[in-house]
């Protein structure tokens, strides 16, 4: 019987190699394919794969005929649930699960650093100058609004209810909630719930149904002094809209980790916004980044690897209905 062929196409460690490779049992040749390696030289080995392990581009994908399966590495699916052209026979599973640790972290990180000022003094020591700021505001007694109740919503809830912030989350349905949550709201009630809330966190992923949820209108509903912070998709916000609110003196401070359009441009306004936090979608940086995340996501491929080969559901599944990927 022939060997199912594998392509990975992530750079892994020795160790990720051997759980890999064990849960093939001998029925799978893997082939790794170089990261450097030009998409021109790569083809040829992804048209011989039933399952690749990484994120080929959608042009290869389409020629590529026994493909069955591709496991992700990253969480987020839009680059192929949001465009067209992605063969449905192809089953695609994402990585789900496996940033419930680094991104909340990244979460409480910039939260902090904007309620005490520390980009602020940054610029103080490197002028060398000693001037007292008055904080704005602590996390203790304070309300979060967490749009997007899933692993990495839960993992930012739990982490604030230890700084004493009373977390509401919003879901799709309100039911049967963690108890790190003080209440869940579904999408309905949104206007309802962001004029309340001193910190409003954005997870949720891009799809037609996220896109342009906080608006203008909505970004005025949010307290003056309100803390947004994004590590969601950046198409989630109206950019020229959040700029705009921005000028007005709106919000006490936003951290974006992704924006729309991605990258920034270099002559955006928001770069050059007091109180706004920026970095390069790095808040959930897996491979060559974070070695917890890697083996996380290196377990997760070999546990979905065994569930292939016995024929059993997958984890992680994405419904391109709506773009979300199913436990």
């Amino acid at each position: 019987m022939d060997k199912i062929k594998a392509a990975v196409l992530i750079e892994l460690d020795e160790h990720q190699k051997e759980e890999l490779e064990a849960a093939g049992k001998d029925m799978v040749e893997f082939v790794y394919v170089p990261e450097d390696m030009s998409r021109e030289e790569r083809l040829p080995l992804l048209k011989q794969a039933q399952i690749i392990f990484g994120q080929p581009g959608i042009r290869e994908i389409n020629q590529c005929e026994h493909l069955r399966w591709i496991q992700m590495s990253w969480a987020g699916t839009d680059v192929y649930t949001a465009r067209e052209g992605f063969p449905r026979q192809v089953a695609l599973t994402n990585a789900s699960g496996c940033f419930h640790i680094v991104i909340p972290e990244y979460v409480m990180a910039v939260l902090l650093e904007l309620c005490r000022n520390l980009k602020a003094y940054a610029v103080q020591q490197r002028e060398k100058r000693w001037n007292p700021i008055p904080s704005e505001m602590l996390l203790y007694g304070k309300r979060a609004l967490i749009l997007g109740a899933g692993d990495i919503g839960t993992g930012v809830a739990e982490r604030l209810c230890a700084f004493g912030v009373k977390t509401i989350g919003m879901r799709r349905t309100d039911r049967n909630y963690p108890d790190c949550y003080d209440g869940m709201i579904t999408p309905d009630e949104l206007d309802q719930e962001l004029p309340k809330a001193d910190i409003v966190i954005n997870c949720l992923p891009g799809t037609a149904a996220t896109k342009g949820l906080l608006n203008k209108h909505r970004l005025c509903l949010m307290k003056e002094k309100a803390l947004f912070v994004n590590v969601g998709r950046g198409n989630v916000v109206d950019t020229e809209a959040l700029v705009s609110v921005l000028k007005d003196g709106h919000l006490g401070g936003v951290a974006l980790d992704v924006t729309d359009p991605e990258p920034l441009p270099e002559d955006h306004p928001l770069w050059n916004m007091d109180r706004v936090i920026i970095t390069p979608h790095i808040a959930g940086q897996s491979f060559g980044y974070s070695k917890d995340t890697e083996d996380r996501i290196g377990h997760l491929w070999s546990q979905n690897l065994k569930r292939y080969l016995e024929g059993k559901e997958l984890v992680n599944r994405v419904s391109f209905e709506n773009g979300y990927a199913s436990k």
